[in-house]
């Protein structure tokens, strides 16, 4: 993670497909630390008038909550690794404040909602390990430098035709659409609030 100016950082990162939850974490455990593990409310907000989207997120470790809101802007793919800047909107503990600092720029709506449990690891270099359970799957995500990236992928068992830069809202909607499922508003476990 690079810092760009208050509020706004740039990150790398690649997601991975995981196929079996057990044997990634062996992988992960000989490889990486864990470091905390969060329960993930994530909340998207649209503007008719942008592309771009502020995400709304209530990350929950079980013995606190935060709250945040963020914009990120998808900078380019450098050695197939997302680079993107997230601008921070809000950050802190009450939800009201998070809904008025969106207001604030603009006319946004909610368009969607989902939520995941996020298993944090980090290694020795300090390059992040994510496991994200969502009701629709399961993906890793490795954030750090990139040759970081690249090396601790190998490592896993993965290699550069591997990654994945769609968003969570793309892997969803790829997901209902190969399961012929209706498109859902609050995407749950349990997979309730049809849209």
């Amino acid at each position: 993670m690079n810092m760009v100016e208050k509020n706004k950082k740039i990150e790398e990162e690649v997601k991975l497909p995981v196929k079996d939850i057990p044997e990634i974490l062996e992988k992960i455990r000989k490889i990486a630390k864990h470091a905390t593990t969060f329960y993930i409310r994530d909340v998207v907000y649209g503007n008719k008038k942008e592309d771009r989207k502020i995400r709304l997120r209530i990350e929950d470790d079980f013995s606190f909550k935060a709250i945040d809101a963020t914009r990120k802007y998808i900078l380019d793919l450098k050695e197939n690794v997302k680079r993107e800047i997230e601008e921070i909107v809000y950050k802190g503990e009450n939800f009201n404040e998070a809904i008025k600092a969106i207001k604030r720029h603009g006319d946004y709506k909610e368009e969607n909602s989902y939520e995941k449990t996020r298993i944090k690891f980090v290694t020795k270099d300090n390059t992040e390990v994510t496991l994200d359970i969502y009701p629709f799957g399961c993906w890793l995500e490795v954030e750090g430098k990139i040759k970081n990236i690249h090396k601790i992928c190998k490592n896993l068992g993965y290699s550069k035709k591997d990654y994945i830069n769609n968003s969570a809202d793309d892997i969803y909607l790829a997901w209902i659409k190969k399961h012929n499922l209706p498109e859902q508003w609050d995407v749950r476990f349990g997979l309730h609030g049809e849209k």
